[in-house]
């Protein structure tokens, strides 16, 4: 991998994180940072190659530099758009799970 990949493929999910920590406005741990800074990586790196190999027809991935500048700015986008849906969805989505044992239901 060169660096133009490199900077290509984590830089966004950076930008992302940074965004995130401002919009929930609170300090995050190492932890959540490396988890939330994963995922973030991941669904724009999938949702970039998905946009690239599927709606662009594009072939071949050559990390040159008018291809990593365009990248970076597709990516970034995505990024930041991933981030604040990734809060929308922590706001207003409630899972509540009740775990029950054998002896204790109730015929």
């Amino acid at each position: 991998m060169t660096f133009n990949e490199v900077m290509a493929l984590v830089m966004p999910s950076i930008v992302a994180l940074f965004f995130y920590s401002k919009m929930i406005k609170r300090k995050i741990t190492w932890f959540e940072a490396i988890s939330t800074f994963a995922l973030f990586m991941f669904i724009t790196n999938v949702i970039c190659y998905g946009i690239l190999t599927i709606i662009l027809n594009t072939t071949s991935l050559l990390f040159t530099i008018t291809f990593t500048i365009k990248y970076s700015i597709l990516a970034i986008v995505i990024a930041v758009l991933v981030a604040i849906i990734y809060r929308f969805i922590e706001l207003n989505i409630n899972i509540n799970l009740k775990v029950e044992s054998a002896n204790e239901k109730n015929d």
